[in-house]
């Protein structure tokens, strides 16, 4: 009868100590704050950030933006970054001549430091505007990649990995931008 209560104690003992652990457990250490983890996870402490320029083309005028993105290291992700912000336009209620849904489809760099922008057809297609129109979008991408990026040497553009004749008909984009935008008409 003495081995008989000693087990049952044993047993009581056991499953009060696993079902205390158990509501110990769920209680305290699983009520951390999901939200706050995740907002810890998320949060980027402001050395991490990096400020980009932008320059878009609003009004027959570039206007410069400045963007606290997360750091990026490679020049490639840098320019990525560049092309994806300025695809998306100005902040607040600012209308752009950024031709709307077109999609950064690569970035390649050459030995002589001339990146190459590959953009979706509707960069082209989506493009409305005038020749002054036409050189201020180009030349707020042009902008926005040399302020950011110190050692680019040129910017050309393609269309879905081919070279285009031209945006809307004014400017060509057979060639590197640098030498069609660079001198100031404005």
């Amino acid at each position: 009868m003495k081995k008989r209560t000693v087990i049952i104690l044993l047993v009581v003992l056991v499953t009060g100590s696993l079902a205390g652990g158990y509501w110990y457990f769920t209680k305290h250490i699983s009520q951390k704050n999901p939200q706050t983890e995740e907002a810890i996870r998320t949060t980027v402490r402001t050395e991490d950030l990096f400020t980009l320029r932008l320059y878009y083309p609003v009004h027959n005028r570039l206007q410069m933006e400045e963007r606290k993105l997360p750091r990026r290291n490679k020049e490639i992700a840098i320019a990525e970054t560049i092309v994806e912000e300025f695809l998306k336009g100005p902040s607040g209620a600012q209308v752009s001549s950024v031709p709307g849904n077109t999609r950064l489809l690569g970035i390649y760099k050459d030995t002589e430091r001339v990146f190459y922008i590959e953009l979706s057809e509707e960069f082209r297609r989506n493009f409305q505007g005038d020749a002054l129109t036409e050189y201020f979008v180009l030349k707020g991408l042009y902008e926005s990649l040399i302020s950011n990026i110190p050692d680019l040497q040129d910017v050309k553009v393609l269309i879905e990995g081919r070279e285009a004749e031209t945006l809307g008909g004014h400017l060509y984009l057979s060639y590197p931008l640098k030498d069609m935008i660079s001198y100031e008409n404005e």
